[in-house]
């Protein structure tokens, strides 16, 4: 979904920064998306990397028009079966990253 709308952006004439847990998904991601396109690693779940990624925005461009957070996770387990970590690790992924 993230990079569908990557891609619809590109077309109405958007620069759009992707980012992602692994270089090579980034790499990959800017590569198909072409030169308007720019890539950073950075993991949803960790807030510090949130934090280092917000100011590698702010110093390489001058201003960001919009915010897509578009990762997600979940614990495909029974209710009673799900752990403390299994749930703060979703909070982290769903929640705290996009909340920055």
């Amino acid at each position: 979904m993230g990079l569908a709308t990557a891609h619809r952006l590109i077309t109405e004439g958007a620069r759009v920064i992707v980012t992602g847990r692994t270089q090579g998904r980034v790499d990959a991601a800017v590569q198909e998306l072409g030169p308007n396109a720019s890539g950073i690693v950075a993991d949803a779940a960790d807030l510090g990397a949130v934090d280092a990624l917000m100011e590698t925005v702010q110093d390489r461009h001058d201003h960001l028009d919009g915010f897509l957070a578009n990762a997600g996770t979940g614990t495909f387990l029974p209710f009673e079966d799900i752990t403390e970590a299994d749930f703060d690790h979703g909070v982290d992924v769903n929640f705290r990253g996009a909340s920055r």
